[in-house]
C-alpha cells in the first residue's frame, strides 16, 4: 500500500485544490516545506499527496539517532529528511500517480478543463484497463480512475494476470536473500 507521495509543481495551491476536488477531500498548507500544501483523500486509509514547489527536493539528514533507550519520544529532527529549495526544475518527470475517485469521466474532464490542463481517456495494455490521463500543469501525469476503471485496474494489477499478459510463467514472490530470475 502506498500511503502518500510528494509531487513538485509550479502552483502548489492550485494543484492541491484540484486534487482535493478530484478526491472530494481537503487541502491545507504543509509547513515542513514552505509554500507547499497537503491533500487528504479522507478515505480512512491515510491517503495523502504533498504538493511542493517544483524546485523543492528532499535531502537526507545527518547521522543517525542513538538506538539506546529509543522510543516514540526520542528526538530525531536533526537526522530526518529535509525539504530544500534547489536550482533544478524539471519540465517533465517519470514520476506519476494513479488515484481513484468517485467522480465520473465527465466530471473529471470538466475539472481539467477548468484548470486548463490536457486530459483524455486512455486504454492501457491493449485494452486491459482504462484510465484518464490528467496532466497537472501539462507536465506531470496524474492517472485518474472512475469506480468502473478502478475495478478493471484492480483485476489487471494481479501478478498472475501480469505474467499471463507477458506470456511468462507465474514466478514465486521475490526472495530478498537471492535474485529472481525472470528471463530464463
Amino acid at each position: 500500500m502506498i500511503n502518500h507521495i510528494s509531487i513538485g509543481v509550479n502552483n502548489p495551491e492550485k494543484v492541491a485544490n484540484v486534487l482535493a476536488e478530484l478526491w472530494n477531500g481537503y487541502a491545507y498548507p504543509f509547513p515542513p516545506s514552505p509554500g507547499s500544501f497537503i491533500v487528504f483523500a479522507d478515505d480512512n486509509r491515510g491517503s495523502l499527496v504533498e504538493v511542493t514547489p517544483i524546485d523543492t527536493v528532499l535531502v537526507p539528514g545527518e547521522g543517525l539517532p542513538s538506538e539506546e533507550n529509543f522510543s516514540i519520544n526520542t528526538p530525531t529532527g536533526e537526522h530526518e529528511a529535509k525539504f530544500v529549495s534547489s536550482e533544478f526544475s524539471p519540465k517533465f518527470v517519470a514520476t506519476h500517480l494513479n488515484i481513484n475517485t468517485n467522480l465520473t469521466e465527465v466530471e473529471i474532464k470538466a475539472i481539467a478543463d477548468r484548470a486548463g490542463w490536457r486530459c483524455f481517456t486512455a486504454n492501457r495494455e491493449g485494452g486491459m484497463f482504462q484510465l484518464i490521463e490528467f496532466w497537472i500543469e501539462d507536465r506531470l501525469l496524474l492517472e485518474v480512475n472512475t469506480p468502473e476503471m478502478t475495478a478493471m485496474y484492480v483485476e489487471m494489477a494481479k501478478p498472475q494476470n501480469w505474467a499471463n499478459m507477458l506470456q511468462m510463467p507465474f514466478q514465486p514472490k521475490a526472495d530478498l536473500t537471492g535474485s529472481l530470475n525472470l528471463i530464463g
